[in-house]
């Protein structure tokens, strides 16, 4: 998530029909159809869907104070990678410069952008899963795991580690957060237990769930690589399937996802076992990511759908901090 004051500054060019000058001063760069540039979403990044010659496309970009280039770069080139082991992954498209990534000085600031290419099918709810779309869900990740491991090593260059990204949840942390930071000492100590291969460790997509998979019949396109990082392959299977709550080995959908994972490649299940231990990781960095982003005051004043976002986001902190607080008793 990103900074709300960040957010305010880019959301306050749209217009009612949810375009933008600022995204098409952006995608000049690429090139488009006038008038079919309208925006998405904006949380981690912002993104725009638009036509360039009557085909769709999608705008990323992000402010420079959110993501650095060497990170958006290694990103791409693993992107790239896999395109070329032929997975069905969202491929960068070269910019009019020949550029996977563009660099736009604005009055708002600077921004990192990437165009992407559109993949066929369509995104599902959790409501909507089939038994048998599960399985492809776990085989997807099975298939996508078996060729990471066999990523070069270069590729791990400028993507974060599990450590990583706990380091910086600590240094985002505000000193009275007291409970949050006995919890980052436990988790230090309980991670650095566990066991370390090539079978069981490496890049990982890290947001694998529904939002950032695309059904068309038995197979899925994958998407939205910028938070992958170097961790256990067993909590990339807990995090895809956060939406339904506390993970649970015994829940019949999630036992027919790891039966389509285990068709592609080993899984480690002893690892898979302190599942509560991810759970528990990936609060805690959320809960630091959160307290960052909430950076505008309630008493100011502010258009009604970021009042309600920041309402939101305090509701998930506060939700986060107790649930950590009830570790501490």
């Amino acid at each position: 998530m990103m900074k709300l004051s960040t957010m305010k500054k880019v959301m306050n060019t749209v217009n009612s029909e949810w375009r933008s000058p600022l995204g098409e001063e952006i995608l000049e760069r690429w090139g488009y159809d006038k008038c079919s540039a309208t925006i998405l979403r904006a949380s981690a990044n912002f993104i725009f869907e638009f036509y360039k010659e009557g085909k769709q496309l999608f705008l990323r970009f992000n402010d420079s104070s959110e993501r650095d280039y060497s990170s958006i770069e290694a990103e791409l080139n693993i992107v790239k990678y896999l395109g070329n082991r032929a997975l069905n992954v969202a491929q960068p498209i070269t910019s009019l410069n020949g550029n996977d990534i563009e660099v736009i000085e604005t009055k708002l600031g600077t921004f990192y952008a990437v165009v992407f290419e559109a993949l066929e099918g369509k995104h599902l709810n959790m409501e909507e899963i089939s038994d048998q779309q599960a399985y492809i869900w776990g085989k997807s990740l099975g298939n996508l795991h078996a060729n990471l491991k066999q990523l070069p090593e270069e590729y791990r260059v400028n993507r974060p580690s599990w450590k990583d990204l706990l380091l910086e949840a600590k240094e985002a942390l505000p000193k009275k957060e007291l409970a949050a930071h006995k919890e980052f000492e436990r988790l230090l100590i309980w991670a650095d237990e566990l066991s370390l291969s090539k079978e069981n460790f490496g890049i990982i997509h890290y947001d694998f769930e529904l939002d950032n998979v695309i059904f068309d019949n038995n197979t899925i396109g994958m998407l939205d690589f910028d938070d992958s990082s170097l961790h256990w392959f067993a909590a990339d299977i807990v995090y895809a399937w956060r939406d339904v709550g506390d993970f649970n080995v015994k829940n019949p959908m999630i036992t027919t996802f790891i039966d389509g994972y285990k068709t592609e490649t080993n899984l480690d299940m002893e690892i898979l076992r302190a599942f509560s231990g991810f759970e528990r990781l990936h609060k805690l960095i959320s809960l630091a990511k959160l307290i960052r982003a909430v950076d505008i005051d309630a008493a100011e004043d502010h258009p009604e759908w970021l009042i309600n976002l920041r309402l939101k986001l305090s509701g998930i902190i506060e939700k986060y901090r107790l649930s950590i607080e009830k570790l501490n008793k």
